[in-house]
Parts: structure tokens; C-alpha cells; sequence
């Protein structure tokens, strides 16, 4: 019995070292694609939504692990996040106002930019963010141009 206590001890260690390194991910985009490897252009392993929560490591270069594939550090975070409803997320927050403010943008940014540019009209970009292009489409596309990273699947 007593041999196998340490045995024991350092199993328990283990465990909560690995307990330790193991964050919790939040997802604040809309949307977001899981992806097979470390990779932007890596293939699809599904699709995450704004306020699910994953158990991950700590991220490497720029990526966490999940149990699904890869989540790019930019559109998740390990801080402790309140999501509400869909018209209130975070205490009086959008969701459009999240995802803008995780690009950087906010109304009053909005507000200001379009103080200055009056005469600015957004159609084209209201229409360009409507655009959606397949995986395999882009794919395609970045296989006609030589723009695979190494590695990346063909």
C-alpha cells in the first residue's frame, strides 16, 4: 500500500497541473470557422457561435485547441463573459455592437467616421458584407494562384 501512494500523489499532481493550463473560451463573433490545423486557410472542422464556450490550452501562436479543431485567439476570449439575449449581450450591448467592438468599432467610431465623411455612401460595403464565398470556392481560388501555405490540404 505504501508503494503505491506515491504513485498516487504524482497521478493527482498531474491531473491538476493539466486542470490548471486548461482554459475556458468564449466565442464574441457571430460566427467563426473551427478549423483542422492551426491554419486560416486549413480546412473547415465546423462552426462556432457568438457565446459558446470551449475548453481549451492555452494558446499557441495565436491558436486554441478545442476538442473540435482550432479557434483563431481573435474572435474568442478567456475572460469571463455575460452573454445575454440576442438584443442584449454583455449588459445593453447588440450583437452587431459586440462584433463591431471586437473589430475595434463602436457607435461613436461609426458615428464620428460618418461625421467626417457625410457624403460617404455605404451601399457597397452593406452589399460586399452580404457577399458569402464557399470553401471550396476559395479553395479553388487559392490553389489557381499558388497561395496554399506549405502543408495546407490540396
Amino acid at each position: 500500500m505504501m508503494k503505491r501512494t506515491p504513485l498516487v500523489l504524482a497521478a493527482a499532481a498531474l491531473l491538476a497541473a493539466s486542470a490548471a493550463l486548461a482554459a475556458t473560451v468564449t466565442v464574441l463573433v457571430q460566427e467563426t470557422t473551427l478549423r483542422k490545423r492551426p491554419q486560416f486557410f486549413a480546412p473547415s472542422a465546423g462552426t462556432a457561435r457568438l457565446g459558446q464556450t470551449f475548453e481549451s490550452e492555452d494558446a499557441v501562436e495565436g491558436w486554441y485547441k478545442v476538442s473540435r479543431g482550432y479557434l483563431h485567439h481573435s474572435a474568442v476570449t478567456t475572460k469571463s463573459v455575460h452573454l445575454g439575449s440576442e438584443e442584449g449581450v454583455g449588459g445593453g450591448a447588440s450583437v452587431d455592437e459586440i462584433t463591431l467592438a471586437g473589430k475595434g468599432f463602436n457607435a461613436q467610431v461609426e458615428k464620428s467616421y460618418g461625421a467626417k465623411n457625410s457624403g460617404a455612401n455605404f451601399s457597397a460595403v452593406d452589399a460586399l458584407e452580404r457577399r458569402s464565398v464557399g470553401e471550396s470556392a476559395l479553395l479553388s481560388f487559392l490553389r489557381a494562384g499558388g497561395l496554399l501555405p506549405t502543408g495546407a490540404a490540396q
